[in-house]
């Protein structure tokens, strides 16, 4: 063995680190529109330490000056340079998956409300999601999915044989994005009066891994791995810093630009219309009940 590495070696060990997969990724989404910043520290609100997201990438949509709202998407990803494929297992969805509004964005304004009359003196309330006012439903894919990915696991080799492997890997990948993002809401300001600016912010935590992707259907009648692009995990944190149901997407790094595309651009494209064109009905907070 020589005492010093040779070229070669140099690239072999650096492309292994997943140090280029980072830079990669940071110039497909400068590519895509995106101003791109790598190794983002953000505050672990356990640990109090700071931490980093592997690339932000942040993109302003649009702003009303008369409504004054504004609209942004950022992305939150975090790369894994890996040969191992991820497993997801999932299920059909139920009645409160399906009205369920995803917590990653932020809306002007956190609820609206809908009131009719129903007596002389008496008024009937109750609120909707800006998620469901919106329309963000009929242009969020992960919404209209009949499944939902419950568990994961990535394929590692032990010994002769491949193993299923789950230890660690909700610590080392899960709680880090939603810790993330958590940290970057609690840095998006808030209107405290009607007359300051509001705004659209649509956070997309991602991973984006080199290796494959794979979906197993538990409710089929023989459930096989199926490949896929992307798939959407979701699971439900509680604790003294993390408390809702957080989103994260796995996306493949061979198909990256065409699920902003595809995925992400709807999403974009409405919050932009709501912004330019609808920034009325974006503040209209009162609103008919519909029978």
């Amino acid at each position: 063995m020589a005492d010093r590495p040779s070229a070669d070696e140099i690239m072999d060990a650096v492309r292994a680190s997943g140090y280029l997969m980072e830079q990669e990724v940071a110039s497909e989404f400068e590519q895509l529109g995106f101003t791109v910043r790598t190794n983002v520290p953000f505050e672990d609100p356990d640990e109090l330490k700071s931490r980093e997201i592997d690339v932000q990438a942040v993109q302003p949509l649009a702003v009303n000056r008369e409504a004054k709202l504004a609209a942004r998407a950022e992305l939150l990803v975090e790369c894994k340079n890996s040969t191992n494929p991820f497993v997801f297992i999932a299920r059909p969805k139920n009645h409160e998956d399906k009205e369920t509004a995803p917590m990653e964005f932020l809306f002007p304004y956190p609820s609206y409300q809908k009131q009719k009359h129903v007596g002389p003196n008496s008024i009937m309330t109750r609120q909707i999601s800006p998620y469901y006012h919106l329309g963000f439903q009929r242009v969020h894919r992960e919404y209209e999915q009949a499944w939902k990915a419950v568990q994961f696991c990535r394929i590692d080799r032990k010994g002769k044989q491949w193993s299923a492997n789950h230890g660690g890997i909700y610590d080392s990948i899960f709680y880090p994005m939603a810790k993330a993002l958590k940290s970057r809401h609690r840095e998006i300001p808030i209107a405290r009066q009607e007359d300051e600016w509001r705004y659209l912010w649509l956070f997309f935590p991602l991973i984006v891994t080199s290796g494959d992707l794979f979906l197993i259907d538990s409710a089929a009648d023989d459930p096989q791995p199926l490949k896929v692009d992307h798939v959407t995990f979701k699971r439900e944190l509680k604790s003294e810093s993390l408390d809702g149901t957080f989103a994260l997407t796995f996306v493949r790094q061979q198909n990256l630009t065409e699920f902003v595309q595809s995925v992400l651009q709807p999403i974009i494209d409405l919050a932009i219309e709501l912004v330019e064109s609808r920034g009325d009905f974006v503040k209209q907070r009162v609103l008919p009940w519909e029978e």
